[in-house]
C-alpha cells in the first residue's frame, strides 16, 4: 500500500512539471503588423529660427537646439561658451545666465544650466555629463528678477 502511494504521488508530481513544460510558448519572432506599425519621423528640412513676436513657448525649440548644436560642435564646451552661443543666437545677452560648469574642487560639473528671459518667462536649458541629452522647459522669471538660483550663477549682462 506504501509504494502505492509514493508511485502515485511521483506519478502526480511528474504529471504537474510535465504539465508546467508543456505550456504554451510565446511566439518570439516579430509579426507583421508590429513591423509595418513601426515609421521614421521626419525630420525638420531647415534649420529653426527665432521668433521675436512669439512666446517663450515657441522658441523653447530653437534655445534648445542652439545648445545642442553648440555641443555637437564643441562636446566639450563649458557653460559659458553656451551661454554665449545661446546670447549670439538673437536671445537678448543682457538676461541669459548660466551656471559653472566645474565644481569648486574643479571637478566637472554634473550638469550646467544656462537660462534667458523671453516674453516675460524663462527659457532654461540643463546639459551635462549625466544628462543623457539637453533638457529644457520654460518656467515663470523669478521673484529676485533671474531664472536660476544660487550665490554662483554667472551672466552675460
Amino acid at each position: 500500500m506504501k509504494i502505492r502511494v509514493i508511485a502515485t504521488a511521483l506519478a502526480l508530481s511528474g504529471a504537474l512539471a510535465l504539465t508546467g513544460c508543456s505550456a504554451s510558448t510565446p511566439d518570439l519572432k516579430p509579426t507583421e503588423t508590429a513591423t509595418a506599425s513601426a515609421s521614421a519621423t521626419p525630420k525638420p528640412t531647415k534649420d529653426p529660427v527665432l521668433l521675436p513676436n512669439g512666446s517663450a513657448k515657441d522658441n523653447l525649440y530653437y534655445f534648445t537646439w542652439i545648445i545642442e548644436k553648440t555641443l555637437a560642435a564643441d562636446p566639450a564646451a563649458d557653460s559659458y561658451a553656451v551661454a554665449q552661443a545661446v546670447g549670439a543666437a538673437g536671445f537678448d545677452p543682457a538676461t541669459v545666465q548660466f551656471t559653472f560648469s566645474r565644481t569648486a574642487a574643479g571637478l566637472a560639473a554634473d550638469t550646467s544650466e544656462v537660462a534667458v528671459q523671453f516674453g516675460g518667462q524663462c527659457v532654461i536649458g540643463q546639459f551635462g555629463p549625466v544628462a543623457p541629452k539637453v533638457i529644457s522647459r520654460v518656467l515663470p522669471v523669478l521673484a529676485t528678477g533671474g531664472c536660476l538660483l544660487g550665490t554662483e550663477v554667472q551672466s552675460l549682462g
